[in-house]
């Protein structure tokens, strides 16, 4: 891509979207960045799922557009499956930051070409905590590494890393503000993201049970998504809940009949599907409470922010990226933490956190009975998220990379 790109572009080598965390990140970083003016993001990965954009970032997207499409002319005749981009790039990484054979795992493009800058960095999430040899060696590769979490900042420092710095996430505090839930019958408690065991829906689930034993009025809305069903079978490993969501005959994941299999009356129950960001706004109008007793989060819960931005009051269990969100009188902190033993995707769960159900239900009945104390609380959390704008995040990333 030589003498091909200003000066000023900046490389995003991840897929932007509106359905998941890194495209969302992405989304907002390369809006922000627009904003910010030193650099302009281009995708090197085939933007998706961005038909129900708000309209008022139609144009943006196109800008977006353009530069994807320059991208995939100048891949065309690049050599070796190997793009030599000149302009920084910004790599993500995961779990696959421990392995063996990382570069190949980082050809995140589906026509599998390697995109390098002229100088790289990444933003890693990591939920596996066994940093090793290859952690070490795959560091080398990039200028900084920004921790998505201050845990996975500080298990990389702890491990030796001395290229570290941390990432944290940002919100769009104009999408996501309170909004006065209208008054009605129900108390609604909220979960979200996609189910999975290591997001603790089984939890969300055994406390909802017991708790909609005495509370006729309790509904459950849950976003649970997941565009990878097969992460959902270890949701039995805990033995809170019995099954796994199987697709229906209608296309939907089958997270109602899972729930019903599991003790919860429809009534009880709403799949709200899957959301696009923009959305969210909406469907959290209409909550009471948000929990998320998740047993690790290698970032800081995008979704967690979110409804915390949006003045609602969130149960938070207390390990790992949740750390960072969690201040005495801004959430509901879920402190018995237990220990989570290994599994076959996740060989190190040190950090990890085994939420107590009791502690859940506790929870619930404390916002159900004191909703003068939960307003308080989600006041609190919107009071905490404006310092958590996109805008400032990423101008602080930006203000790394240029030093």
């Amino acid at each position: 891509m030589n003498g091909a790109a200003p000066n000023h572009w900046l490389g995003l080598n991840w897929q932007i979207s509106l359905t998941t965390g890194w495209g969302i990140a992405g989304l907002n970083m390369a809006h922000a960045m627009e904003r910010d003016g030193r650099f302009k993001a281009v995708p090197l990965y085939p933007i998706a799922q961005l038909k129900s954009v708000q309209e008022e970032n139609t144009d943006f997207l196109g800008k977006l557009r353009r530069r994807e499409r320059e991208v995939v002319r100048l891949t065309q005749d690049c050599e070796e499956g190997r793009l030599h981009c000149d302009f920084p790039v910004i790599h993500s990484l995961g779990n696959f930051f421990h392995k063996n054979g990382f570069k190949e795992k980082v050809k995140t493009r589906p026509d599998q070409i390697e995109c390098l800058g002229t100088s790289d960095y990444s933003i890693i999430f990591f939920e596996d905590n066994s940093p090793n040899e290859h952690t070490t060696e795959n560091a080398r590769q990039f200028e900084i590494i920004f921790g998505g979490s201050s845990w996975n900042t500080r298990v990389l420092r702890e491990h030796g890393l001395a290229n570290m710095d941390t990432f944290l996430q940002g919100v769009d505090l104009e999408l996501f503000a309170p909004a006065r839930k209208l008054d009605d019958e129900k108390f609604v408690i909220f979960s979200g993201g996609k189910l999975e065991y290591r997001k603790g829906q089984d939890i969300v689930l055994a406390a909802f049970r017991e708790f909609a034993k005495t509370h006729p009025d309790a509904v459950l809305a849950v976003a649970w998504n997941n565009p990878w069903p097969k992460s959902m079978a270890d949701i039995v490993r805990s033995g809170l809940v019995e099954g796994v969501p199987e697709k229906t005959s209608d296309g939907t994941q089958g997270f109602s009949e899972w729930a019903g299999v599991n003790g919860i009356s429809p009534e009880q129950f709403h799949d709200s599907g899957l959301v696009p960001n923009h959305l969210m706004p909406k469907l959290f109008s209409q909550v009471d409470v948000a929990v998320f007793p998740n047993r690790c989060e290698g970032g800081t819960n995008l979704v967690a922010m979110e409804a915390m931005a949006s003045g609602i009051p969130c149960i938070l269990s207390a390990n790992t990226g949740h750390l960072d969100l969690i201040q005495d009188d801004n959430c509901y902190p879920l402190h018995q933490q237990g220990a989570v033993m290994p599994t076959a995707d996740f060989a190190g769960t040190r950090d990890w956190g085994e939420s107590d159900v009791a502690e859940v239900v506790e929870c619930f009945e404390r916002v159900y009975t004191d909703r003068t104390e939960a307003r308080r609380r989600g006041e609190q959390a919107t009071k905490f998220m404006q310092d958590w704008s996109w805008e400032k995040r990423t101008s602080y990333l930006i203000d790394r990379i240029t030093q």
